[in-house]
């Protein structure tokens, strides 16, 4: 019986864990999508597809997904792509490095070189390794912290109203 009750609790907790990242990941591709219109891109990045990578398997390719389905970044259809590895990173103008793959942020931007690319981690000091973008929890919310320099650095401008809401890094 003492089993039955632990692999219950198992059961819930995992299902718990489960929910709870898929609602992180819903969240996030809600701000990677209001990222998409208070960032601006240099001209040549404003034609094509608008191109969302994400490094790893993650929760939020799904969620990135079901946006792109139904939403543009202005006139740009979104596409989204996975990246294995470091190595299959390709040109975009997000590139999204889930906390799984934290370890490699300085090998994403060191392979996305000076392509004009907004790097977004979810990791401790992430800007510190080269983000423009790191999710963060602050007293139970989710909020971001930018690095306008790293942004900068890869030829974005930052709109002044992402300014506002952001923990400037």
């Amino acid at each position: 019986m003492k089993k039955v009750g632990l692999i219950l609790l198992i059961i819930i907790g995992l299902g718990v864990s489960t929910q709870a990242q898929t609602s992180n990941a819903k969240m996030h591709s809600v701000f990677v999508y209001n990222f998409t219109k208070l960032v601006s891109w240099p001209s040549a990045y404003q034609s094509g597809n608008f191109v969302i990578g994400v490094l790893g398997h993650s929760p939020i390719v799904t969620e990135l997904e079901n946006m792109a389905a139904t939403k543009k970044a202005g006139s740009q259809t979104i596409v989204i792509e996975k990246y294995a590895s470091v190595d299959a990173i390709k040109k975009c103008h997000i590139l999204i490095i889930p906390q799984s793959q934290s370890s490699k942020i300085a090998t994403a931007i060191g392979k996305i070189g000076g392509n004009n690319t907004l790097v977004v981690s979810d990791t401790e000091g992430g800007t510190k390794k080269g983000a423009s973008i790191n999710f963060v929890v602050v007293d139970s919310k989710q909020k971001f912290e930018l690095s306008e320099t790293n942004a900068k650095n890869k030829g974005l401008k930052v709109g002044a109203e992402l300014l506002k809401l952001a923990i400037i890094k």
